[in-house]
């Protein structure tokens, strides 16, 4: 892979990120979990990521074939942008409007200073189902193809395991953390933290979520009215 395909590559998962592991984790350390309870989580998720993968790679070939007259096609390409760009654009006015509501009651210091005990076999399927975000996701399944094209079979396991830890780089965060140990205080505090500036973290993520929108939309009108080349399609193309 080439340095602006790698570089593609990584920035597909920069900008897709899934912020819901960082989420998921940080709930399990405030109720009492360890590092233990996240590598169950983990454990959960790679099973089936890998499996995805290994599923994917032959059918991306299979697909690959039956679909090129589509993926060579500006046309075809822009209307897939367009739609994304419409959903982006939902999803940011969804955002916006969450911002705009009343922060939920948080909870006593008597019941926070309590943790309940969590067991790992919940955790394993949490984790199994948490990796359905991810299946859902187009981005992963335009990161395996692009990783195909890797025919090293090494760099190629390589450059999908990078893509998932930059993909997961929340919830890696908060394993780490839970690693070095002492986390109940560092959690507390990042928690705190973003609780006290939901609204304008929330309305910063609405107005870049936005911006994505309408360049996404903007790049499939423009390939769909003219001769441009709409860059999801010359991201496919990337070596």
């Amino acid at each position: 892979m080439t340095l602006s395909g790698t570089l593609a590559f990584l920035g597909l998962a920069v900008l897709t990120m899934d912020v819901l592991g960082g989420v998921i984790a940080t709930g399990v350390l405030l109720r009492g979990g360890r590092l233990r309870h996240l590598l169950t989580f983990w454990a959960g998720y790679t099973v089936v990521i890998v499996v995805a993968t290994l599923v994917l790679h032959p059918l991306l070939d299979v697909l690959g074939r039956w679909l090129h007259p589509i993926l060579h096609s500006n046309g075809a390409i822009g209307s897939v942008e367009v739609v994304a760009g419409l959903a982006l654009g939902g999803f940011a006015v969804h955002q916006w409007r969450s911002a705009r509501r009343p922060p939920l009651p948080r909870e006593g210091p008597a019941r926070r200073s309590s943790p309940a005990r969590l067991a790992l076999w919940p955790m394993l399927t949490a984790g199994v189902a948490f990796s359905a975000t991810a299946l859902a996701d187009p981005a992963f399944t335009i990161a395996v193809g692009m990783a195909a094209q890797e025919e090293v079979l090494a760099l190629r396991i390589g450059l999908l395991v990078l893509w998932n830890l930059v993909y997961q780089a929340p919830l890696v965060t908060l394993t780490v953390i839970a690693a070095i140990g002492k986390h109940e205080r560092i959690v507390r505090r990042m928690a705190d933290w973003f609780a006290a500036r939901r609204r304008p973290l929330q309305s910063a993520l609405a107005v870049v979520l936005a911006l994505i929108a309408l360049v996404v939309l903007s790049d499939g009108v423009l390939s769909l009215l003219g001769g441009h080349v709409p860059w999801l399609r010359q991201l496919l193309s990337l070596r």
